[in-house]
């Protein structure tokens, strides 16, 4: 009796770490002491769709990626050499062809002292690695844009107080907010877009939005171009408060867009109209805020702005090419 209790005792054992085994959703498997794998779980077959026959011993290496295989088993025999722990990432083949990554432990079961097999197991980390990728590429283009948003401040900071007027440090304070402004418009966007009629109506907001006379489609562009286009936006309102029709009472600004899709490439043209100012002549001089109206779009995102001066107001066209990148 005694012995055959100890033989039931067994079997359960044995049928109860098979359910075990095969109900985890790692893969898994047993081997010898020299590594010779003489057993995996349900789930091992499952995903290589191989057979025992093709998996006994060493036949492991056929789901392997040849281009990793070599680094692999040069790690794994010098774990079994020197009886050590074991782990690494690398890619095995599914029953559909393609490779994943598994995270693959292999842990030495001893006895005494000694080794008498190896239990080892492989876990599916494409999700992990995935997320580790996109982590990478938001920390470069974090990485990217803080760099940009320093050139752009770098920029305003040099022209802003190179002529040390007395306003000098308004300007640079006024285009710096400006700056931040657009950045809080992108960030709400996950910096993937920004919706034209939104900068429109945050760069105007200083100089008084019951002054101007909007018109446009929705329409996104890139961060590239929405940063550019309000830091645009906001020196014309500055010059059209200062010198313009937003100068005297009763002045305004028309401000409207549209899409021309009839080109090969689509353009987004966005005009700025002063009117009801006092009358105006082209400037004997150009300042930082005129440079940067005709400059700043025309090398971010390769527009080609035009600037008129005719005695009604300032008249300001941009056409801005709307690339796959632009657009999102």
């Amino acid at each position: 009796m005694p012995q055959l209790a100890t033989e039931k005792e067994s079997d359960l054992t044995y049928a109860q770490f098979k359910a075990l085994a095969n109900s985890m959703p790692n893969l898994a498997w047993m081997a010898r002491p020299d590594g010779w794998i003489f057993w995996y779980n349900d789930r091992w077959y499952e995903y290589t769709g191989t057979t025992p026959e093709e998996m006994a011993g060493w036949g492991w290496q056929s789901v392997h990626h040849p281009d990793v295989l070599p680094h692999m088993l040069e790690r794994w025999t010098h774990a079994l050499k020197h009886g050590e722990f074991f782990q690494m990432i690398f890619p095995l083949k599914g029953a559909d062809g393609l490779f994943r990554p598994f995270l693959t432990r292999v842990e030495p079961l001893r006895e005494n002292g000694g080794i008498v097999g190896w239990f080892g197991t492989n876990t599916d980390v494409t999700e992990q690695e995935r997320d580790r990728e996109r982590l990478q590429l938001l920390i470069h283009e974090l990485n990217h844009r803080v760099k940009n948003a320093l050139a752009q401040v770098h920029s305003i900071a040099m022209h802003s107080l190179r002529e040390l007027k007395p306003n000098a440090v308004e300007l640079f304070e006024n285009r710096l907010l400006a700056l931040a402004a657009v950045h809080d418009v992108l960030t709400r966007e996950n910096w993937t877009k920004a919706d034209i009629g939104e900068l429109v109506r945050m760069a105007i907001a200083p100089a008084g939005a019951e002054n101007f006379d909007l018109s446009g489609p929705p329409v996104d562009v890139c961060p590239r171009i929405a940063s550019a286009l309000a830091m645009t936006l906001h020196e014309l309102c500055a010059n059209a408060a200062l010198h313009g029709s937003l100068s005297a009472p009763g002045g305004r600004v028309a401000i409207d867009w549209s899409v021309d899709s009839g080109r090969r490439t689509p353009m987004l043209r966005l005009t700025w109209r002063e009117h009801g100012g006092p009358p105006i002549a082209p400037p004997s001089k150009k300042g930082f805020g005129m440079r940067l109206i005709e400059k700043t779009l025309a090398s971010d995102a390769g527009a080609q702005v035009a600037v008129e001066f005719p005695a009604e107001g300032l008249r300001c066209a941009m056409d801005i090419p709307l690339t796959v990148e632009v657009l999102k």
